[in-house]
């Protein structure tokens, strides 16, 4: 099996839900990984970062319509960023959905990690699930299910590892206005630095483009049709995947959701421009690949049009040669007859045979010469 179809291999192996099972229950599948928990809770003065051990330590975070709990102290003020690294702990999961009243419908899209990106709500919780490209070889994602549920942003990640560190960096040093604000403008950073999480990766894909080109004016290579054929692929998803943030995103502009305010829509707007702005870029790349391989095609072809050019040039000037040798190779009697061939008794018979050859060769290439046909 070659490399494309080993990629294209990779690529289908997806998590599905397994025929028959009952709709929101959760099934750990083989090679989830199971993840820590990491909290972060800000306001515009206080800063707590932590790891912690169970979910039952997040309970002082949950709204207390969210949870069962009636002895559970009050919710603490501020914004909370809770986040899962991995999928693969069903138990600690179910225990985060009921803690925080997440629908287990939506629970089991966290778990099915071969959703695309969409947006649901389910009463007042928001659900944006997104793929965040990963740096694996070629174009690959993970799932990224962010939940925003009163003043909480849950972020459950299909395995460690994510472009986020930016947001984090954020708040930990009081950069921009994320500290002074609510639960939703946290979730859109979350969003926004996963989308333009996209652009160092196109940015990989136009550098792959640019050598390509530079090694068909060194005269190509014979994988560079494929070379450029993975690549387009690639492109091609890439803009698919994007386009399904795209979509997500415009239903958070059109519906207007109450959990997310006016002003944080505008930045969600702002959102959507980079999107469009990846999109082109995507665009744009996947048309220089095709230029490419039409390029690369071109000049095989016109590199195949040279070598026939020669190979005629040289049937051309050895056909006649062909015929002068074929002549006096014929077996006739010149005793019988002065017809038949006299030159085989002449002393300089052989010379002249050369010299007619080789003067209707140069004839010839005289001739091509003066019609161009030898450039």
């Amino acid at each position: 099996m070659n490399k494309t179809l080993l990629r294209l291999t990779k690529r289908r192996k997806t998590h599905k839900k397994a025929f028959g099972a009952v709709p929101g229950q959760l099934v750990h599948h083989e090679g989830s990984v199971n993840g820590q928990i990491r909290v972060i809770h800000f306001d515009s003065k206080t800063l707590d970062d932590r790891i912690v051990d169970s979910v039952g330590d997040l309970a002082g975070y949950a709204a207390s319509e969210t949870t069962t709990d009636e002895t559970a102290a009050p919710r603490r003020k501020g914004v909370t960023w809770i986040n899962i690294d991995g999928v693969g702990d069903i138990e600690k999961l179910g225990e985060l959905s009921r803690l925080f009243g997440i629908h287990p419908l939506a629970m089991e899209d966290v778990v099915n990690v071969h959703q695309h990106a969409k947006l649901e709500f389910f009463g007042d919780t928001f659900f944006f699930v997104a793929r965040m490209p990963s740096g694996a070889d070629g174009f690959n994602t993970e799932q990224v299910s962010l939940f925003l549920i009163d003043g909480v942003v849950i972020t459950i990640q299909e395995r460690p590892g994510d472009c986020l560190e930016p947001v984090r960096y954020r708040i930990a040093n009081k950069l921009g206005r994320i500290r002074r604000r609510r639960s939703d403008y946290l979730a859109y950073a979350i969003i926004d630095a996963i989308v333009d999480g996209y652009f160092p990766l196109l940015d990989q894909y136009s550098e792959k483009l640019d050598e390509a080109g530079t090694l068909l004016e060194n005269g190509g290579d014979r994988s560079l049709p494929l070379h450029l054929h993975n690549i387009r692929s690639d492109l091609l998803l890439i803009r698919k995947v994007v386009n399904q943030h795209r979509v997500a995103l415009n239903e958070i502009l059109r519906d207007e959701a109450e959990i997310v305010g006016p002003d944080t829509a505008l930045y969600f707007r702002d959102c959507q421009d980079h999107i469009q702005q990846l999109m082109e870029a995507a665009d744009t790349d996947r048309e220089t690949c095709g230029e490419l391989r039409e390029l690369y095609f071109a000049m095989l072809g016109e590199k195949n049009n040279d070598v026939m050019k020669v190979l005629t040039i040289i049937a051309t000037i050895f056909i006649p040669m062909s015929f002068v040798a074929g002549i006096y190779g014929m077996n006739f009697d010149s005793d019988a007859s002065m017809l038949n061939m006299p030159e085989l008794h002449w002393a300089f018979g052989y010379p002249f045979a050369l010299a007619l050859m080789a003067t209707m060769a140069g004839g010839l290439l005289a001739f091509l010469y003066r019609k161009g046909w030898l450039a």
